[in-house]
């Protein structure tokens, strides 16, 4: 090949890269804008939910900050934050939704500033009519916004300037979603900005304090480099065919090894005859939808005494509730559609099984009750018990089609029936569902559906010993 004809080459494959940046920038932007979308018709229709559990502060924004600093150092700014030492670490609130406020207002200000710095700043609440608030300032030394405009920078579909969306680009919808979670998470969110001075963006969000928290112990700064990924074999169950390339593409240069199922039937066959890693489970699927073929799947490895495998919930559908049923019918995660290429590796990170343990160490798994079986119900115990994990299902399939009556009845039984065989829980959980149910609760049913369904999978009968 002469000289001419390599330059050619070269200048082809930089002008084909450069068409492939562009794609997937616009890809990028329109992936934003639907899900922006998505999040804010949520809020409005009352269809989000809050999560309530324990996590780390500063975990949580060492994190954050991980994420949008390869933005800050492409542009040259210092990216720091600082937590107040009064400010508790172990904290029990909404992390995903805290995490999505502040992606959205540090985005923002690194996209508004061209040198400089960003700070995120973490402290108690100067408004003492809430004590457990927490103030978080997110300041920058970008173009800022005129006095006037101020008031208009949390509609939705605006900027303060026109100019801006065609300069910077963005939905608009950004600090308009912010506003709403940070409302509905008890706080309030406000702004002060000078033009060509910079802008302050602060929130407050009121948390309670993680008295059970356990810490994990510190790492030693000498670990070394974080280990590389392990050589997983994950089964990727979607029958659209888009949908497969999409997710072979984010995880082709992984070690990961993918297998496909088109529907959850030939996933069950696929799982039934070899082991995986993991499982990534799209909902909506013919033959067997994924949460049929899930609960399925549970009762297989129940039933041969395998230890659960990871499967992670992929669904298009985030209203509210199907977090629940897709937790209570198995799942051991939930993402939904669109998904971003980092959320998913993320989630596979945080939810993949190493070394599973053998089938012999399931009597000894974690969390396992014991309940002591009244000899005089001893045969009968088995059965009954049987009869409550067919309930589950039938709940399950009953709450998919908006059928609160079979749940009503259902958990009328059980609390009639589980304090007579010696199963109070059953009894309790039982007068919880009725109750769901009567009230046409979708997500208290499935909760209580699930507490049901984990209570039969730990549940171990001891024998009455006879009196000596």
């Amino acid at each position: 090949m002469g000289i001419a004809d390599l330059l050619a080459k070269t200048a082809l494959t930089t002008e084909q890269d450069k068409y492939v940046q562009i794609f997937r920038r616009s890809g990028d932007n329109l992936l934003n804008l639907i899900n922006d979308i998505l999040d804010l018709s949520k809020v409005e229709a009352s269809q989000l939910e809050l999560e309530r559990t324990g996590f780390s502060l500063n975990d949580h924004l060492e994190k954050v900050i991980e994420m949008v600093a390869p933005r800050a150092h492409a542009k040259g700014l210092a990216l720091v934050y600082e937590i107040a030492s009064s400010v508790s670490n172990d904290l029990v609130g909404d992390p995903t939704r805290l995490r999505q406020v502040l992606l959205n207002l540090l985005g923002n200000a690194i996209k508004f500033t061209e040198a400089g710095e960003v700070s995120l700043k973490v402290e108690q609440d100067k408004d003492g009519s809430v004590p457990t608030a927490l103030r978080f300032t997110v300041s920058d030394t970008g173009i800022g916004i005129a006095h006037e405009k101020l008031a208009r920078v949390f509609e939705r579909f605006t900027q303060a300037d026109s100019s801006t969306t065609r300069r910077f680009g963005g939905s608009g919808l950004g600090l308009t979603i912010s506003k709403r979670l940070v409302e509905l998470m008890g706080g309030r969110i406000w702004v002060a900005s000078e033009v060509g001075q910079g802008s302050v963006f602060a929130f407050a969000v009121p948390f309670e304090i993680w008295a059970a928290a356990k810490r994990q112990a510190t790492v030693p700064v000498d670990m070394g480099p974080e280990p590389p990924l392990p050589a997983l074999h994950i089964l990727l169950v979607e029958d659209s065919a888009d949908n497969r390339t999409i997710t072979e593409a984010y995880l082709q240069d992984t070690p990961y090894r993918v297998e496909i199922a088109e529907n959850g039937a030939i996933a069950f066959e696929k799982i039934t005859a070899r082991h995986y890693d993991l499982v990534l489970m799209d909902r909506q699927m013919p033959v067997m939808d994924g949460l049929t073929a899930t609960r399925t799947i549970r009762a297989w490895e129940g039933a041969n005494d395998r230890p659960p495998t990871p499967i992670i919930a992929l669904t298009a559908s985030a209203l509210k509730g199907d977090r629940e049923m897709c937790l209570a019918a198995g799942c051991t995660a939930f993402l939904t559609k669109p998904i971003k290429q980092e959320v998913l590796l993320q989630a596979i990170k945080e939810h993949f099984m190493l070394d599973p343990p053998s089938p012999g160490e399931g009597s000894s798994r974690m969390g396992t009750i014991l309940v002591n079986a009244d000899r005089k119900f001893a045969d009968l115990i088995p059965t009954y018990l049987q009869n409550c994990r067919q309930n589950v299902t039938a709940m399950l399939d009953a709450l998919d089609q908006v059928d609160f009556e079979t749940v009503k009845n259902l958990g009328h039984q059980m609390k009639g029936s589980g304090g007579a065989f010696g199963f109070q829980a059953i009894t309790d959980i039982g007068t919880n569902l009725q109750e769901a149910a009567e009230s046409a609760d979708a997500d208290a049913s499935c909760k209580w559906v699930g507490e049901l369904s984990n209570y039969l999978d730990r549940v171990e009968i001891i024998p009455d010993q006879p009196a000596t």
